[in-house]
């Protein structure tokens, strides 16, 4: 082999290394299967996808073009080059995506449903101003369902003064739900720094 052969030679595998090092720059580092057909257009835009196989470009990120690969969904221009088996490989990935989607979601519902406080009362109700006061009533929400009403064994020998009953009634509603907060994070082992 020549010196001008080499040279070309070594010029063509430099070249080689570097398409390869920009390629792999393009890729994210994601065990996503939409990788293997598609590249980042600017490595600073993490949403702008090109289709190795047709040149497309999407602004929506690797589901996109999973979605352009399937041809699945009504947003997307479907891809012209796809071979049938590349789309049944993006079309499972994409329903598999979704059923874990929704098992996790069912999950966190029926988890929720579980919760169980000791509650007086079940239903949401209304709590009314004391007459002459100018505020608007307040509407207890969800979360006041895990809290319990005022003390009714409070008598007004042992308060001093009147009990104004939406100060007592909010100050304790309040310490009852952060205490609920404070417990589930303590048992979900979830640390506050």
């Amino acid at each position: 082999m020549s010196n001008p052969e080499a040279a070309a030679n070594a010029g063509i595998a430099a070249a080689a290394a570097e398409v390869s090092e920009v390629d792999n720059h393009l890729k994210r580092k994601s065990s996503d299967i939409g990788w293997e057909w598609g590249r980042l257009c600017d490595p600073h835009d993490k949403n702008r996808v090109k289709c190795l196989l047709c040149g497309q470009e999407s602004t929506a990120g690797i589901y996109r073009l999973k979605q352009h690969l399937a041809h699945v969904g009504t947003s997307i221009v479907k891809c012209p080059k796809v071979s049938e088996e590349v789309k049944q490989k993006c079309k499972r990935n994409l329903d598999e995506t979704a059923k874990k989607k929704k098992d996790k979601q069912q999950h966190d519902k029926e988890v929720r449903e579980n919760v169980q406080l000791a509650t007086v009362q079940e239903e949401i109700i209304e709590v009314e101003s004391i007459v002459g006061s100018s505020s608007t009533p307040r509407k207890l929400g969800p979360m006041d369902k895990f809290t319990r009403p005022i003390d009714p064994k409070l008598s007004s020998a042992e308060v001093k003064r009147q009990q104004n009953i939406n100060d007592a009634l909010w100050k304790e509603r309040t310490h009852q739900v952060q205490q609920y907060v404070a417990r589930w994070m303590y048992t979900h082992g979830m640390l506050c720094t």
